[in-house]
């Protein structure tokens, strides 16, 4: 491409994922998947704004393939850890929270503000007057490991944290023709009508259960309901390669092409938790996007 903005907007987005600015890694003790965002690595001139929200999104977007119902929500853990002045910027803090309570509403679960040093206070003040009530509720302010081991298990703490899994983020570059799947049109496009066919069963399907709270006839339009729900499911995995370009999550087996994700494979069993589950199987039917 010979696009000059474009060039620049890959540029800067590979930059940050070298960098590990930001990753996804593991869950917490409610099972829900965990984002750190390492503060310290961030100045406001490395990258434009736009980059910088494309990789905001990018985070979040992988963050709900990774959820487990009844999980629907995330822990975001800002290590702050190291941090300056040049690292703070306003720009990318109020893009988080319009994200969130626009698009993503209901879609955080904790945020751990982690080791902030005292000059952070006056920051904090003025982003909790950006904050919606139920929102600012969510964020809590931690210190050392001790700190972290209210929300997540010693075990699951990655070892840059201050825990005891032996992890750390290295960013494996893409593959040459491992998007080959998205050039087929064809396949993606039979697919997308199928799924919309799904959509319309599925709506119907939810009118009419509305009106049918209890009794047999409720439980089978129910059961209907969960029937379209798996297809639906089964329906986007397949979908998936046609419509999404792999990301590194897919490149480390974290997410499966059936839409099994498991942060922990490759741990020994003493630190990999046992709340793992496979997608496509337990999801609940009202988790239907």
């Amino acid at each position: 491409n010979g696009d000059e903005k474009a060039k620049k907007l890959g540029h800067d987005f590979l930059k940050q994922s070298r960098m590990g600015k930001s990753f996804l890694h593991g869950t917490d003790k409610e099972g829900r998947p965990i984002c750190v965002v390492r503060v310290c690595l961030h100045k406001a001139s490395d990258q434009s704004p736009e980059s910088l929200e494309r990789y905001t999104v990018f985070i979040i977007e992988t963050a709900r393939l990774a959820l487990k119902p009844p999980v629907d929500t995330a822990n975001i853990i800002f290590d702050m850890t190291g941090f300056t002045l040049a690292n703070m910027d306003y720009h990318p803090v109020k893009f988080m929270i319009q994200c969130f309570e626009a698009n993503y509403p209901e879609s955080l679960g904790v945020v751990l503000v982690h080791n902030a040093p005292w000059l952070f206070q006056g920051i904090w003040r003025v982003i909790r007057g950006w904050l919606d009530p139920v929102v600012a509720a969510k964020v809590h302010f931690t210190n050392y490991r001790t700190g972290l081991e209210e929300f997540i298990h010693p075990g699951q703490l990655i070892k840059d944290l201050e825990g005891d899994e032996d992890w750390t983020y290295v960013y494996e570059e893409p593959i040459e023709g491992e998007n080959e799947l998205m050039k087929d049109t064809t396949t993606r496009d039979r697919l997308l009508k199928e799924r919309e066919e799904l959509y319309a069963q599925y709506e119907a399907a939810t009118r009419r259960w509305t009106k049918h709270v209890t009794g047999e006839e409720a439980q089978a339009i129910k059961a209907e309901r969960d029937d379209i729900a798996a297809k639906l499911r089964d329906g986007y995995w397949q979908l998936d390669p046609y419509v999404r370009a792999r990301s590194l999550y897919d490149r480390q087996g974290v997410i499966r092409s059936d839409g099994d994700v498991n942060w922990y494979r490759n741990t020994d069993s003493k630190s990999a938790p046992s709340n793992e589950i496979k997608s496509g199987t337990e999801t609940a039917a009202n988790a239907v996007d």
